[in-house]
């Protein structure tokens, strides 16, 4: 029954890309699709086809005033640069989160994965170009949205060909499921999840809301992970007595400093189930000043809780194209200038001017903000992600669950999330 939901089909932008099947060597443009999901109650959601993102979610709040309160951007630009876009929003995919050194054995063949996390060491969120940075079909079926992206064998180290179905459908008591499905051609890992960065009290209400949200987590232990290195080492612990402990409402600044060293939480915990199939309570996270309230449920093992301590991104040097993104090198072109003598040819001084570009390129500029949706500046801190998913790196630990899907499988993961208003604290 979709009388109480509308969905409206626009163009959000264009990207240009290469192409490889295409018989004309120049990059097309690609057009991204973006679809409207408006319910009776005032709630809005906007989702593209790029990476099937969600670029905004309107919900109101106990005076009924709406506000956007997930991160994202206006248009393509912010979207499809590689820099300034961590994963804001998108399906994290293949494989979200890390896998350790980027390295998977799988039926005895080994295969290196692309490694984009902790300065090149792990693998994280499906690599570089994973699936929150692909065009995905998409069509309109019931009162649903639904998007479909044929990932290649290979594709960033991955074996297999993996077909991705995402449904997502907004009901009339403002409850957002996405739903997702995947089968393979090879044995191959497949645990996905959603990447939206929320901050109830808007998305430009920055850390000092953030700091004020409470939160109530139904997970009973952790997977152990050494604040050097954030892939678990393979240990399991209880979270009484220690800082992973929501089991009971928390205020979520009291607890973000305590995590060594200082960077908030970026960590997985274990969902505690009742045994049975199907989806289950994870997560409950208010504003009360302004009374919105998300609660998540998911049928996933475990749950990813992350308050943004790495945004902005850092800079990777093997990103970089130009010298606008670089630190401020007038002084190194001074010094190149004064020792360079007019007697020079032009093959020496290409040289020169290749390692002067070499030795500055190792140093990456520090961003301050990244450049949001109305000028907002996005910073450090500024909103949480809650993420259910299979335990990070769960293929190289025989006791996590499995994350191997094999041919004649499908795999399956419903989260939904929900949003309510608290008209008073009760708690």
């Amino acid at each position: 029954n979709c009388k109480n939901v509308t969905i409206t089909e626009g163009i959000f932008g264009e990207v240009w890309i290469d192409d490889k099947d295409q018989d004309f060597p120049d990059p097309m443009p690609k057009t991204i699709k973006s679809y409207t999901l408006l319910n009776t109650n005032r709630m809005e959601v906007v989702v593209i086809t790029w990476g099937a993102t969600i670029v905004s979610l309107k919900a109101p709040d106990k005076y009924g005033h709406s506000a956007d309160i997930v991160l994202g951007f206006e248009n393509m630009k912010g979207y499809s640069n590689p820099i300034t876009n961590p994963f804001l929003g998108c399906i994290l995919g293949r494989c979200a989160n890390r896998i350790k050194d980027g390295h998977v054995t799988i039926r005895g063949k080994d295969y290196d994965l692309t490694k984009n996390d902790f300065n090149g060491k792990h693998h994280l969120h499906g690599g570089t170009n994973g699936f929150g940075r692909k065009i995905w079909d998409s069509y309109i079926a019931g009162c649903s949205v639904v998007m479909s992206y044929l990932s290649p064998d290979g594709e960033e180290g991955y074996p297999g060909a993996v077909l991705t179905t995402i449904r997502f459908k907004l009901n009339p008591d403002n409850k957002l499921d996405i739903c997702m499905r995947a089968t393979t051609s090879k044995p191959t890992i497949v645990n996905l999840s959603h990447g939206s960065m929320f901050n109830l009290a808007g998305h430009d209400a920055g850390e000092s809301e953030l700091r004020k949200h409470k939160v109530l987590l139904n997970c009973d232990r952790w997977t152990f992970a050494d604040y050097t290195d954030p892939v678990p080492t393979g240990a399991v612990r209880g979270v009484g007595g220690t800082v992973m402990d929501f089991r009971i409402p928390r205020v979520l600044g009291e607890y973000m400093k305590k995590i060594p060293p200082g960077e908030g939480f970026d960590h997985n915990l274990c969902v505690t189930r009742s045994g049975q199939p199907g989806s289950t309570f994870v997560a409950k996270l208010w504003h009360v000043k302004s009374g919105r309230a998300l609660e998540v449920y998911s049928d996933q093992r475990g749950v990813h809780l992350y308050t943004g301590g790495r945004l902005p991104p850092q800079v990777v040097p093997e990103f970089l194209s130009t010298y606008d993104l670089l630190k401020d090198i007038e002084e190194d072109e001074e010094q190149f200038e004064d020792h360079r003598s007019d007697e020079e040819d032009d093959d020496e001084e290409e040289m020169r001017v290749e390692r002067r570009y070499k030795r500055t390129s190792k140093v990456p500029k520090k961003i301050e903000f990244i450049s949001g949706k109305r000028g907002a500046r996005y910073k450090k801190y500024c909103a949480f992600s809650i993420q259910p998913q299979n335990y990070p790196s769960a293929i190289h630990y025989s006791h996590f669950p499995c994350s191997i899907l094999y041919p004649g499988q499908i795999y399956y993961h419903d989260l939904t999330y929900k949003f309510e208003v608290h008209l008073s604290n009760y708690m």
